[in-house]
């Protein structure tokens, strides 16, 4: 049961970055579910939520494999990274929507369950570490290996398929079009900045594992250079690939941390690497914004946080709630960047604006407990050296991106952590303070309360990728397949699990005022605004409605209040109204 339990923790570690690398809570997008199992193995991403099915089975094994106490350090290394992030969420549910906290629960209880699994396997077999590492590691050379044909062959064929359903009369969405355009998309269609990062915590990793398996080659000097080479080069090709300039400055900053807190480097030495630390930063932006990416997006990151900032002025200990920053920060922004962002790209700030400050230095705790108890191994030539650098470069990617919307991202670090600090030769080892069946029934009602939640949360979502494939399918035979629903029964079925979600009518008014049956569209397009007054496409489209009937004036007020609600929107203005076919 041991050994068993061991080789499916190892498989479902090589499988997170593979197959749960996507974003993970975004309601208003359907995921894809393939009608045949077989499919199953060959699509490039699993369903981010069905993660939580996976934790809490390994974490069911795992619990019949060590039902013996655990050390106070590791107790409060399951406290930090598998119950207090989604006890964090729950504040901003007074307030918020209450499917954004759904989805946020569902994510952070399924990746709780899998490090806590690790944890009690790890606590039976510590020797074991090696192995779940190179798991690790495997896997992120898996993906990156699979993003260079992604790039090379996957996308020209999506590109010729969407072509050909255009050719053929049957619309495409337009976050398809937007992703076969994106050259910066690899491997599972992930953002590639999550991607980039992801490849970037795994390259201190790949270092530690060149020592050790370098002892399998004859001689050994030569297996670690090999092993070098072929992770730098695997890793850091997809890293220029995905052009991600968070992810150049992180390592750069991590450098800099390492030059600074060492007394063995003298200050002119120390000078001279943060002056090369300007220059690849300087270097990289040039390179970046010569390539097609531009630095308009640094900006919006500041703009990201003065959002947050003022949410927090407003709302300091509860937070404005699951969503508010989206909405707050589409009419409040100040930068010319079009992008409605529902994250703000940094996790501290997330959850102190929508949940209240003091939840938002709970989640600074998260991300520095590891950090702190790591710190004296930092220039150690070992595992916890290793894991260190990669947290300190998740840690200062997690403030600058959306890391906490990947479950890949999350329960990988997790998993490394847990690594590096579940050890024989632990402090306070012997010191067990709770009996076996109190922390692991905790554990237990975690993962629980994860598989209900993603439960309700997939079921919506399917409902809602049904609607999607009527309105916009992504293929010919799901075209003709999804002729045998109505609207009118998805959008009942849809409205059933999601009844909060203006969504639903915003697809089915995209539908009747695609084939110009006004009414149908107007009644659809009312409805969504009945639960989310504040969106400014069911007003926009309203406007288009108004102008084929002919009502410019009633119409320009329309588009008028969606340009209130979203005025950096080119969208949303008086010119825009009159370009829409």
């Amino acid at each position: 049961m041991k050994k068993i339990t061991g080789y499916l923790a190892a498989l479902l570690l090589f499988l997170l970055p593979l197959k749960f690398g996507a974003l993970a809570v975004m309601p208003e997008s359907g995921g894809y579910y393939p009608e045949y199992f077989i499919d199953w193995l060959f699509i490039p991403n699993w369903h981010p939520h069905a993660l939580a099915y996976f934790g809490a089975f390994l974490l069911a094994l795992a619990m019949i494999v060590n039902r013996e106490k655990l050390a106070r350090r590791t107790l409060l290394f399951l406290l930090c990274w598998c119950i207090l992030p989604p006890l964090a969420v729950l504040p901003g549910m007074i307030r918020g929507d209450w499917l954004i906290a759904q989805g946020e629960l569902s994510l952070l209880f399924g990746c709780g369950s899998v490090v806590a699994a690790v944890v009690l396997l790890l606590d039976k077999e510590p020797e074991k570490k090696d192995f779940y590492i190179s798991a690790v590691l495997l896997g992120c050379a898996a993906t990156a290996a699979y993003g260079w044909y992604q790039h090379l062959v996957t996308l020209d064929e999506l590109r010729q398929s969407v072509a050909a359903q255009e050719a053929a009369g049957i619309p495409v969405s337009e976050g398809m079009k937007l992703k076969l355009t994106d050259p910066r998309i690899y491997s599972t269609m992930a953002s590639s900045n999550i991607l980039a990062s992801l490849l970037m915590i795994a390259v201190p990793i790949a270092v530690y594992c060149a020592a050790k398996w370098s002892r399998f080659i004859n001689p050994p000097r030569s297996g670690k250079i090999f092993f070098l080479v072929f992770f730098g080069l695997l890793f850091l090709s997809v890293l220029i690939l995905t052009r991600s300039r968070s992810v150049v400055a992180c390592p750069v900053a991590a450098g800099l941390i390492a030059i600074f807190s060492t007394s063995k480097i003298k200050l002119r030495w120390k000078i001279a690497g943060l002056a090369t630390g300007i220059a690849v930063v300087v270097a990289g932006i040039i390179f970046f914004a010569r390539t097609g990416r531009g630095v308009e997006s640094i900006g919006e990151r500041a703009d990201y946080w003065r959002t947050c900032a003022i949410l927090c002025k407003e709302y300091p200990l509860a937070g404005a709630g699951w969503g508010e920053f989206f909405h707050t920060h589409m009419q409040i922004k100040v930068s010319n960047v079009d992008e409605s962002a529902r994250d703000p790209h940094n996790i501290v700030a997330a959850f102190a604006a929508q949940c209240g400050i003091p939840m938002g230095l709970v989640m600074l705790a998260v991300l520095l407990y590891p950090l702190v108890l790591l710190w004296k191994h930092r220039f150690e030539q070992n595992l916890p050296c290793a894991v260190f650098w990669s947290g300190v470069i998740f840690t200062l990617h997690s403030l600058i991106d959306c890391d906490w919307q990947s479950p890949a991202m999350i329960a990988v670090m997790g998993v490394l952590y847990a690594c590096a600090l579940i050890r024989p030769d632990m402090e306070n080892e012997n010191v067990k303070p709770l009996p076996a069946y109190i922390h692991n029934g905790i554990l237990a009602l975690c993962a629980a309360c994860g598989v209900v939640i993603s439960y309700f949360y997939l079921a919506g979502d399917y409902a809602l990728s049904q609607l999607q494939d009527k309105v916009n399918p992504p293929s010919v035979e799901i075209h003709a397949a999804m002729g045998r629903y109505t609207v009118e029964e998805l959008v009942a079925n849809a409205a059933e699990y999601r009844p909060g979600s203006a969504v639903i009518y915003m697809y089915a008014g995209d539908w009747y005022l695609q084939h110009r049956n006004l009414f149908q569209a107007e009644k659809y397009f009312l409805q969504a605004l009945e639960v989310d007054p504040r969106r400014p496409g069911a007003y926009a489209r309203l406007a288009q409605i108004e102008l084929l009937r002919g009502n410019r004036e009633k119409a320009e007020a329309l588009q008028l209040e969606a340009h209130r609600l979203f005025p950096k929107s080119p969208d949303y203005t008086i010119e825009s109204l009159y370009r829409k076919p």
